[in-house]
């Protein structure tokens, strides 16, 4: 592995095209763009900083952060956690090794969501919230709408509190730390919560626990585990909230998840079986089916338990 270069005394158009070549040299996938992002968080204001400054001598201190920032990215530390921010939904969220980083395939889930639900008095239950980005989002295209967002990481729930307040949403959106893999013993933290709720949105783990050995080590290494171990074939979790979307929903509700490459139809069939009308398997810009919409029916009582 070659060694890291200085930065010392090169203008910002030379340090950016060392810090491409690095980059690519390091295995990272789009070295173009993100030698701008690095460049643009080092001399504040964005990327599009490095072409207004690129005849100008980066500082002393901007060269030493430079080389910082770029070893963090050797290291295969995700970007979005070196720059501590990421755009999601034309919003900027915070990012810390607590919570995965919100991506553009969970604005599918966003969209559809906002298509099919219509948009009066809706209050939202958002389950693994991380970010908080997938409920903010929400309340963000619906003023006066209500969110609760819950997490068994106290640390997730602190950057979700903190992109709330940062986005004027506080007043709109809670978060409850809750482990709702294993806290529905009599369902101890649902009452309190405000259930039964005309939305629920998750994005939860989906990975088959064999496959994560497999993924980048931007996401297997620095991402957390419990945010992406699905159990043996990833669906565990989709399993534990549709059993329970009988007294999460309102009659006529609707449910939204993210889910994994290949595994739409088997969420939607689990749906149907638990007396849901699933409304639409969406695919992502890549041609994936990345969202799944449902919808309780009204005239359904509860004939399932777990």
């Amino acid at each position: 592995m070659s060694a890291i270069p200085s930065f010392a005394h090169l203008n910002v158009g030379e340090a950016q095209r060392v810090c491409v070549a690095f980059l690519k040299g390091s295995g990272i996938e789009n070295p173009v763009l993100e030698a701008r992002l690095l460049l643009g968080f080092v001399l504040g204001g964005g990327p599009e900083r490095v072409l207004v400054d690129r005849d100008e001598h980066l500082t002393d201190q901007q060269a030493t952060v430079l080389h910082e920032v770029v070893q963090k990215r050797r290291q295969h530390i995700p970007i979005s956690q070196i720059l501590g921010v990421r755009e999601f939904w034309s919003l900027p969220f915070k990012v810390t090794p607590a919570t995965l980083t919100p991506r553009p395939d969970t604005e599918t889930l966003v969209e559809a969501v906002l298509e099919h639900m219509d948009r009066g008095g809706v209050r939202i239950l958002d389950l693994g919230t991380g970010t908080g980005c997938i409920l903010l989002a929400l309340l963000s295209e619906w003023p006066g709408a209500l969110g609760v967002g819950v997490d068994a990481s106290e640390e997730a729930l602190a950057v979700a509190g903190d992109n709330a307040a940062s986005l004027g949403l506080e007043k709109s959106a809670r978060f409850v730390k809750a482990d709702w893999r294993t806290d529905w013993t009599g369902e101890r933290w649902m009452e309190p919560l405000g259930a039964p709720f005309d939305l629920v949105v998750s994005n939860p783990p989906y990975i088959p626990a064999a496959d994560i050995e497999d993924l980048e080590p931007d996401v297997r290494v620095h991402e957390p585990r419990l945010a992406l171990d699905g159990g043996p074939d990833g669906l565990d979790a989709y399993r534990i909230i549709i059993a329970k979307l009988d007294r999460l929903l309102t009659p006529g509700g609707l449910v939204g998840f993210e889910v994994g490459i290949g595994q739409s139809g088997d969420i939607a069939a689990l749906m149907s079986q638990y007396g849901l009308e699933v409304l639409e398997e969406r695919n992502d810009l890549g041609g994936v089916a990345r969202a799944v919409i449902a919808r309780k029916r009204r005239d359904t009582a509860a004939t399932h338990e777990s």
